[in-house]
């Protein structure tokens, strides 16, 4: 009887452990979703299906977006893509856009900036 309440206490313990450790880690998981929703809610973008329209203006120019997240881009950044080795019927390669450095690199805005003015640099 000693031995079966004493793997029961060694049971109930590790269970109680473990839904510890869970709600711990499920709060901190809560708390970085919600510091990422405030920082993507400050962040400057812009819709890409409204830039890369055929309703756009032609003769305002087309500022320069990420395709992927929206997010505003300066002279110097780029976009990452691979070409296609593959030829299609048409004879021309596929270009597989991957994203910018914030969407796919995961990089935060101002981490490398050199100033906070270049913020403002973008080019429309």
């Amino acid at each position: 009887m000693v031995t079966f309440v004493t793997i029961a206490g060694v049971l109930l313990t590790a269970a109680f452990f473990l839904y510890a450790l869970s709600a711990v880690d499920n709060q901190s998981i809560d708390k970085k979703e919600k510091s990422r929703s405030d920082r993507e809610d400050k962040q400057r973008t812009g819709d890409p299906r409204k830039v890369y329209s055929k309703e756009w203006n032609p003769n305002i120019p087309r500022p320069r977006i990420c395709p992927m997240c929206g997010a505003m881009l300066r002279k110097d950044e780029f976009l990452y893509a691979a070409i296609s080795a593959h030829v299609n019927y048409e004879g021309k390669k596929q270009a597989q856009i991957y994203g910018c450095k914030y969407c796919y690199l995961i990089v935060e805005r101002g981490f490398n900036d050199l100033s906070k003015e270049q913020e403002q640099e973008l080019d429309l």
